[in-house]
């Protein structure tokens, strides 16, 4: 079956609102291993001069230690749902009609990627979603082209990878007040995760997202994070992109798939400004620019029209509520979109325990039950 997200009707809907609130963090250390803590957490520590920059993006390459090519899915998010049930259940009295207080809970990669399907040329992808006691549970998978396409990357699509992790590397530190250290071998797997609960027209989301870092003068302890959000310090968003041409000259434009995959990953985590390294053909960041989220849309040509994103994402979201109806024991939902299809998506049952797709972990079903028996 398939359904249509007809732009025609994109003006009489009310465009949606995204409401967010950090409720939650969590760390993954150099070998993997989940951590309910801060211990990856960066500050932000920018030179201080962003026109006179000399930051060679391919320093000690040959010692990064690269991301696992193994996909993680939902994992980290159920640990740490895991720890936080208590949290997010909803009144004992309307717990039959759902357990927990959100309608989604995912990465929040899978509402950038639905967020980017209209300015998206190259990458279809796949969403599948699973039904745990009224919540839908969304994990992105890829297409058997892009999975190859990862999995055997090259030397040189590595380095290219490793360029936006060498300059957080540049730009941020451990402590508020040391200095950042890019001398020390780069280990990408390295991360610092937010989670959010939000609201997105009358849809409740919970989601993670990896940060890069936050801006704050003091350090900031576990007990305080989440209380001084907004308060003290904030999120910051860094970014990399060749900006000079082979006279020298600054490009004045962005690609619109480009602009808004980083305004997406930006408005979904609240991050109010994208810190970017303009960086030259030999990999070297020249000059650092500030964008505010509202520029950002503007910088590509043709601007990108945020507000029919938002629309489109809204209504991917109602129709995945109407289909997903039977529970996770019976079938797993595929959700698959073409660029060549732009406004249909195919959607399909698949077996509940398909290999392939399989990504409602037993453990934290499990874990889940046992606390719903002792609560």
């Amino acid at each position: 079956m398939f359904f249509k997200i007809d732009p025609v009707n994109f003006s009489i809907h009310t465009i949606p609102v995204l409401t967010t609130e950090l409720i939650g963090f969590f760390s993954i250390d150099g070998d993997l291993q989940y951590h309910a803590n801060l211990s990856q957490l960066k500050y932000y520590n920018p030179p201080p001069d962003f026109n006179n920059v000399n930051f060679d993006l391919t320093r000690n390459f040959e010692s990064t230690q690269h991301k696992s090519n193994l996909y993680v899915k939902l994992d980290n998010i159920l640990k740490w749902l895991s720890n936080n049930f208590s949290r997010l259940e909803r009144p004992l009295s309307i717990q039959e009609e759902r357990w927990l207080d959100v309608d989604f809970i995912c990465r929040r990669g899978v509402l950038k990627t639905i967020l980017c399907s209209l300015y998206t040329r190259r990458n279809e992808w796949i969403i599948c979603a699973s039904k745990y006691r009224g919540t839908i549970y969304l994990c992105e998978f890829y297409t058997d082209e892009r999975e190859y396409q990862h999995v055997n990357r090259t030397k040189t699509e590595k380095e290219f990878f490793s360029w936006g992790y060498k300059f957080e590397q540049y730009m941020v530190s451990d402590k508020p007040s040391h200095k950042p250290d890019p001398s020390v071998s780069l280990n990408e797997c390295e991360e610092f995760h937010c989670v959010f609960k939000a609201k997105f027209g009358d849809h409740s989301l919970l989601y993670g997202a990896e940060t890069d870092g936050i801006s704050s003068r003091e350090l900031i302890t576990e007990t305080d994070f989440i209380t001084l959000f907004g308060k003290t310090f904030e999120l910051i968003e860094l970014k990399t992109i060749v900006a000079y041409n082979s006279n020298g000259d600054m490009y004045e434009n962005i690609s619109s798939e480009k602009i808004l995959m980083w305004w997406s990953q930006n408005y979904l985590a609240n991050v109010n400004k994208i810190i970017c390294g303009l960086k030259d053909r030999n990999s070297v960041v020249r000059r650092i620019k500030e964008y505010s989220m509202h520029e950002l849309p503007y910088l590509s040509k043709p601007f990108c029209k945020v507000d029919e994103c938002k629309i489109f994402c809204k209504i991917f979201l109602d129709k995945v509520k109407e289909i997903v109806t039977k529970d996770h024991t019976e079938c797993m939902y595929k959700f698959h979109w073409k660029p060549s299809a732009k406004y249909i998506v195919c959607c399909s049952e698949v077996a509940p325990d398909n290999k392939t797709y399989f990504f409602l972990k037993q453990w934290f079903l499990n874990t889940a039950e046992e606390h719903r028996n002792h609560s």
